[in-house]
């Protein structure tokens, strides 16, 4: 998806199509993503469950509801209060009508056989007759996500690390010198870029690595609910809903299986459809009833958001901020961490640590940090990231590809060509390079890379730098020869 991307919008192309492209980014990607495309000089046409996004990068918003189009002015914050005012007024519009209606209605029948009074009743007829009723607009039904509440809270903490490593292979520990502590009502959001290790602390929360050095210490009997993206392939695509809940309660009786898929937003007939005809969204929710069937003390969501429309996702943060029990948090969607945590861990550097800023100073430290370099909880810069992508021998041929081109207009800057002429690198290669850089393979935007720099900078040389317009010939002046164009120079 990052390859993909980078080298989309590597090519500049004058209408820029994305259909939900942060689902697979971490939230440092998704920031400058935003940034990218909010100062994008074209056309861009944006599909987006991301709420964050739609504010900050567009300013128009194309609804598509009821089999209609229309277009409203502004972000998505806008064009909500927008078409809410809209609906409310068309709301009073249709009660006016149906008044009046109902009003000209009882006119008719109580004078429609009297003479004096037959021309009016006969004119009220044709007027209903020409009135169309105004058409209620059809609601769009709810999202329902509910998360089982644990019976009974426990005494905090409810999980302590003193000093623990933890990692895949004996000896080569992803994250050290673990030192934390959650309480019972902990709201928690994990930041720091993909591959840093917040999956792998995740897992270890979860129970689902054990420590290869120190200590774990969990509270009696605590229940813990882990939900992961890639977890929908656990479903089986052949059961439906009501099947996979009665995985889980084998001696229940059919109504009280039925009643939890219900508690799922899985009533009625939806509770026997198949898993293979389900939504991305109502795979989700499925999963997450079932992540959290026995009413979890502390739930750990890795990007949750995923597959979610905005409606599933308000519906996901109410029932976060209803939940009683503590919430670890792993997401892209920075609405979502705004509205559900209150303390931010930073996952950085082969260590987690609590972070004093707020989501606002980590966007502007995550914006401000180079292209190829990645930031750290205090705000330095990880430099063993950033060396180990330099090293990186798939990496190798583009460098040197960029050293040869910044080397050739260095040159040509020092007076081979006209002042005029200017040939823009930089917005070329800024957003490979910024998302390449963070872990995607540079093996296919090398061959993107190559020849659009050539050629680009091709056609600006025979188009020329702009002139004056030249001089009339007077009085003993002879007549300027026709000015040739700069020849192109050799790039490749």
């Amino acid at each position: 998806m990052r390859v993909a991307l980078a080298a989309l919008l590597f090519t500049e192309p004058d209408l820029l199509m994305l259909d939900e492209p942060t689902n697979y980014l971490d939230l440092e990607g998704t920031l400058w993503l935003q940034d990218y495309l909010a100062s994008y000089p074209r056309t861009v046409v944006l599909i987006s469950h991301d709420r964050d996004l739609l504010d900050t990068s567009v300013d128009h918003i194309l609804h598509f509801a009821n089999g209609k189009l229309a277009i409203y002015r502004g972000n998505f914050t806008q064009f909500d209060r927008q078409r809410r005012e809209k609906l409310l007024q068309d709301q009073k519009t249709r009660k006016k009508q149906e008044a009046q209606r109902a009003h000209m209605e009882a006119f008719v029948a109580r004078f429609k056989a009297k003479a004096s009074k037959a021309k009016q009743a006969q004119s009220r007829v044709k007027a209903l007759a020409r009135m169309e009723p105004l058409s209620a607009e059809i609601a769009e039904q709810g999202a329902s996500i509910s998360i089982r509440h644990p019976e009974k809270l426990l005494s905090p903490p409810i999980v302590v690390l003193d000093q623990v490593a933890v990692g895949y292979v004996e000896g080569k520990p992803i994250l050290r010198n673990l030192n934390l502590r959650i309480d019972e009502d902990d709201r928690i959001a994990l930041l720091g870029p993909n591959g840093n290790g917040k999956s792998t602390f995740a897992k270890l929360l979860a129970d689902r690595l054990k420590p290869q050095q120190g200590n774990v210490v969990r509270a009696d009997k605590l229940e813990v609910a882990y939900l992961a993206q890639h977890q929908l392939d656990e479903l089986i695509p052949g059961e439906s809903p009501a099947q996979h809940v009665r995985k889980l309660m084998p001696d229940a009786p059919e109504a009280r299986v039925r009643a939890r898929a219900a508690e799922m937003g899985f009533s009625g007939a939806a509770a026997d459809t198949k898993v293979s005809a389900l939504s991305g969204g109502e795979k989700a929710r499925l999963l997450l009833g079932l992540a959290a069937f026995n009413g979890p003390h502390l739930l750990i969501l890795d990007e949750p958001t995923n597959h979610l429309d905005i409606e599933a996702r308000a519906a996901l943060i109410h029932a976060i901020n209803e939940f009683p029990g503590a919430v670890i948090l792993v997401s892209h969607d920075r609405h979502l961490l705004e509205a559900c945590v209150d303390r931010l861990w930073m996952v950085g550097g082969g260590t987690v640590k609590p972070y004093e800023a707020d989501l606002d100073q980590y966007r502007r430290e995550v914006l401000s940090r180079s292209g190829t370099s990645r930031m750290t909880g205090d705000g330095k810069t990880d430099q063993g990231a950033a060396q180990a992508a330099d090293d990186s021998a798939e990496s190798a041929p583009l460098r040197k590809r960029l050293k040869e081109i910044e080397a050739q207009v260095a040159k040509l800057e020092k007076g081979a060509v006209s002042p005029h002429l200017a040939i823009r690198f930089a917005p070329l290669t800024a957003p490979f390079i910024a998302l390449a850089a963070s872990g995607a393979s540079p093996a296919i935007p090398v061959m993107w890379c190559r020849r659009p720099l050539v050629l680009r900078a091709r056609q600006i040389v025979l188009r020329g730098a702009p002139r004056a317009a030249p001089r009339r010939p007077g009085r003993g002046m002879a007549t300027p020869r026709r000015q040739m164009r700069p020849a192109p120079w050799n790039l490749s």
